[in-house]
């Protein structure tokens, strides 16, 4: 009779237990990567900034996503964000401080001047900051090439320039803020908006 199989002490089968669960953990599909913490609470801090603000349209993931990607971005995510929103939707969610800088930079990438007035308000009566910002935006935005739909906004261009005009010839505004008026009235001249006499001259360089 032949002896029987001698058991396997315990921490033999600690052993293959371990040596078990090292070769299955080979196998086993990635853990998938975890979304950056810091991009997803800007996502989401900004959709919840447009939820409590309560302007305009409640805002998506790809809306909130195209904001936030703007807000440290450059000319390319200004244009896709621009082109996203839209005018008048920049505008809206400018009423929110927490996204007003961003809109009003996104705002040189309009291809029409319907918000000019609004533009030119904002850098009358705004803080230093967001004013030479609005006023910066202008500036590019009259630089372009004039476009065929320009008669579509063709009263705002007249209220906007009249707004840049009286702030350009403010002597209590900041020099920075009259020097971007004076500017943009500069090319905005050849839109027939302003007469290029009626513009200050008394901060050129001498």
């Amino acid at each position: 009779m032949s002896p029987a199989p001698e058991s396997p002490s315990p921490a033999r089968l600690l052993l293959v237990v371990l040596l078990a669960s090292v070769h299955c953990g080979k196998g086993a599909a990635p853990t998938a990567p975890v979304a950056s913490s810091s991009g997803t609470a800007s996502v989401r801090g900004i959709e919840a900034a447009a939820d409590e603000d309560g302007g305009g349209d409640p805002m998506d993931s790809r809306e909130a996503e195209a904001w936030a990607r703007a807000q440290d971005g450059g000319d390319d995510d200004d244009i896709r964000l621009a082109d996203l929103v839209g005018c008048s939707g920049l505008r809206e969610r400018a009423q929110d401080p927490r996204l007003r800088r961003t809109a009003v930079r996104a705002m040189a990438q309009c291809q029409d001047f319907s918000e000019l007035p609004w533009l030119a308000d904002l850098g009358a009566r705004g803080s230093d900051a967001e004013a030479n910002e609005a006023l910066d935006a202008i500036v590019l935005q009259a630089a372009r090439v004039r476009r065929a739909t320009d008669p579509e906004d063709a009263d705002e261009l007249h209220d906007g320039c009249a707004a840049l005009l009286a702030l350009s010839r403010a002597k209590d505004q900041p020099p920075p803020r009259r020097v971007r008026a004076i500017r943009a009235l500069r090319m905005l001249a050849e839109r027939g908006c302003v007469k290029r006499a009626d513009i200050p001259t008394d901060l050129d360089a001498k």
